[in-house]
């Protein structure tokens, strides 16, 4: 499969590009004629007359546009305000075409009304690429980063165990440690900061989440294995001036959202964004001694701040972010009373400077310097019964960047430069009698410096070729070469397929990536955490969208199949199949792969009622290798084999009310081995999990209610032998479904004034 998807990369390159050759293409300039004189209409619409096939005017009006597809020669350019021209095109080559376009003095009132879907998927990006929209993040409750995917099918989140609280994701059938996070296209929730970091971005404070998938842009680094989750936050120059959501649910869950924006002047505007949520009141609803969920508290704060100097064409953004974060949970009262209770206490404090600044160079458009820089400081102090794993992570990115194109803006590229370097000091201890480790130091210090160039070539809307190489020094590994390349290829306007290949790499950091594993009575032998070698993958995918003329006029029905897979060279091995005492790290030997395959289907059923379904299937196998050298392959342990999602969306006009209903289906995960390799293999069960919201907008002011698992669906006994936590049999990491069961939410959204 793999040859086959490399072989269709090079042959759609071969093919296309004699065909550009050949092609001629039309430019020209769109100019608006007024009163005044006459202006450039940069941003314009150029189109073929009847197709979808169009350009947006560039700078000073000026636009390219290749010959229709479908033989028409009626070109057309609008824009606001103006009134639109079409001229006839009888010789495509060479030619030059300038529309004057005449302002209307008297423009009638115009009401466009169209609701944004909560999920879209890009018919443009090279990559496949799949947003959520400001939309989406308000069909849930949608409280922090980790509860943003329940309408995705590409994203699974779940606990890493039934006692600390902390969430983890799955992409591409792999743990999420193997997806890059970005904030706005700077490296973010690394080392130590990613445990909890899931926690730690609350849903109102995001505009939108991109999530691709396989080999990506080489211009972030090296860390992308099965893809990238990029955050773009609310900006401070195109937001509220106050925006505040106040949330709370029958659990005694309580949260608070301000965002805030300030223009001082013309070219400096800033954004205050503050959050504080608390749940102190402990629920054991399954009667086995245990919180369901820690007692929290939580406090974030992000100042931003952008300069935006047209005249110059400077542009800068800084921000600051600090978070305090404290959990406590465990064992409960009668248990703490007698003295011997197991209890987790957890803090987690962080603070993050960064700053992006840009630089147009010269006078060719799309030509820049681009500058970006980052700090971290994170500290986590955590206790999980009589163990213990407490560090301090110092973390410094730089990322330089130039932009170009050669000839025209058919050709592009992009060169730089980058360093990271990771301080992470933690130490790890187990006083069970039976385990028995002192405190010994598990963390590392890494400083990487590469360069990169990236070359993207694009044709017309037709066809798209990405392609990056990036070489990085690694000062515990050595070099790493890093190639990958991407693919766009628009067989017509409404079949589009892509197809990626690149390789990754991944500092193993094997505790904080298996923090659940604390929660267990099981030792961890970290004599094999020194020998462990980077982690090291090969991704290839490809994708196919269809974009089906529907009922509705003005939306598609939206057909997308993809495949991926995943082939690792070295990973770090967590092996919990030898027993039930302890937990081994080592170095791959054999083979270990994860195949992924997925459909998502969008259809706009009736005016304001649309539906997405989406079925996502994985096959994700590793080799363990036990004491005596033998291999075993074998599926991945919490991995579902599958995933449904249903969800239908109702909007009145206008959007007054809005309805959201979702389905999960969540297919069988095999459990970790309680008796070696031997033991017969145990699977969760099949289970469904229903979601509903009910929004009401007005102008300013919002309420929204809903439910969460209606069906009170709990996984049973999430705890293995709960009655003696410090015996050898304890286990909370066997988490498969969710922890807690029916949850009834309300909260409110206020918003005044808007730049």
């Amino acid at each position: 499969m793999r040859r086959i998807i490399a072989y269709s990369v090079l042959l759609i390159i071969a093919v296309a590009f004699p065909s550009q050759a050949r092609a001629q293409i039309v430019t020209g300039r769109v100019i608006g004629v007024d009163d005044g004189g006459r202006v450039d209409l940069e941003g314009a619409t150029v189109f073929w007359e009847g197709t979808a096939e169009g350009v947006v005017a560039g700078k000073d009006g000026y636009f390219t546009i290749a010959p229709s597809r479908t033989g028409v020669k009626r070109l057309t350019a609008s824009y606001l305000g103006y009134r639109s021209l079409t001229i006839d095109i009888t010789d495509y080559e060479e030619w030059y075409v300038e529309f004057e376009l005449t302002y209307i003095q008297d423009i009638e009132e115009i009401v466009v009304e169209r609701r944004r879907s909560g999920t879209t998927f890009s018919r443009l990006a090279t990559q496949k690429l799949e947003t959520i929209t400001g939309a989406g993040l308000m069909k849930m409750a949608c409280c922090n980063l980790s509860e943003s995917f329940e309408n995705s099918a590409t994203v699974t989140v779940g606990f890493t165990d039934a006692v600390s609280g902390a969430k983890q994701v799955q992409l591409l059938g792999l743990s999420g440690i193997y997806t890059q996070m970005l904030d706005e296209n700077v490296p973010t929730m690394r080392g130590l900061a990613s445990t909890y970091g899931w926690n730690y971005t609350p849903g109102p404070w995001l505009e939108t989440i991109h999530i691709s998938k396989g080999a990506s842009t080489v211009v972030n680094g090296y860390e992308s294995i099965a893809g990238q989750i990029n955050l773009e936050f609310k900006k401070p120059d195109n937001s509220e001036t106050l925006f505040i959501n106040l949330y709370g649910d029958e659990s005694a869950r309580a949260e608070a959202n301000i965002t805030s924006a300030v223009r001082i002047n013309d070219k400096l505007t800033t954004g205050l964004f503050l959050h504080g949520s608390a749940e102190r009141m402990g629920h054991d609803t399954n009667d086995d001694g245990f919180l369901d969920q820690p007692r929290t508290k939580l406090v974030n704060v992000y100042n931003r701040w952008m300069w935006i100097n047209p005249d110059t064409g400077v542009e800068s953004r800084t921000g600051v972010k600090f978070l305090y974060d404290r959990r406590e949970g465990g064992q409960t009262g009668e248990y703490k009373a007698a003295g011997d209770a197991y209890v987790t206490d957890i803090t987690n404090r962080g603070i993050s400077v960064f700053n992006k600044t840009g630089v147009k160079m010269g006078h060719r458009e799309g030509q820049s310097l681009g500058v970006i820089t980052s700090y971290t400081n994170y500290r986590q102090e955590s206790r999980f019964g009589l163990k213990e794993y407490e560090g301090t992570q110092n973390t410094f990115y730089l990322n330089t960047l130039f932009s170009s194109f050669i000839n025209n803006t058919n050709h592009r590229y992009t060169t730089g430069a980058s360093f990271n370097f990771d301080d992470i000091d933690a130490t790890y201890s187990d006083a069970l009698p039976f385990n028995n480790t002192p405190p010994t130091r598990v963390g590392r210090r890494e400083a990487v410096g590469g360069a990169y160039a990236q070359y993207t070539y694009d044709w017309f809307d037709k066809l798209t070729v990405l392609a990056g190489m990036r070489v990085d020094y690694n000062s515990r590994y050595g070099w790493l070469f890093t190639p990958r390349a991407n693919v766009r290829y628009a067989f017509t306007d409404r079949i589009v397929f892509r197809a990626s290949a690149g390789k990754g790499y991944r500092s193993p950091d094997v505790i904080t990536d298996n923090i659940g594993l604390m929660a267990t009575s099981r030792n961890f032998v970290v004599s094999g955490i020194a020998d462990l070698d980077i982690e090291r993958a090969w991704n290839y995918g490809a994708n196919i969208a269809f974009y089906i003329p529907s009922w509705q006029a003005s939306t598609d029905i939206v057909l997308s199949l993809d495949y991926f897979h995943t082939d690792f060279q070295n990973q770090a091995v967590i092996d919990m199949e030898r027993g039930t005492r302890h937990v081994y790290f080592y170095n791959l030997e054999g083979k270990s792969y994860a195949d992924a395959w997925q459909a998502d289907l969008s259809v706009p059923l009736a005016r304001g009622l649309e539906l997405l379904t989406a079925f996502r299937y994985n096959e994700t196998r590793i080799t363990y290798t036990d004491a005596d050298g033998k291999r075993y392959r074998k599926e991945k342990p919490l991995t579902s084999r599958y995933r449904g999602l249903v969800n239908l969306s109702y909007a009145t006009r206008f959007q007054k009310w809005v309805f959201d209903a979702t389905a999960q289906f969540n297919g069988p995960t095999r459990l970790p081995g309680l008796q070696g390799y031997g033991s017969p293999t145990e699977h969760s069960p099949f289970f469904a999990v229903y979601f509903f919201q009910v929004t009401k907008n007005t102008h300013r002011f919002d309420i929204y209610a809903g439910v969460e698992n209606i069906f009170d669906y709990k996984q049973k006994d999430p705890i293995l032998n709960p009655g003696d936590p410090f015996g050898t049999g304890f286990d909370s990491s066997r988490i498969w479904g969710p922890l807690m069961g029916r949850k009834i939410y309300a909260g409110i959204r206020l918003r005044i004034g808007r730049f």
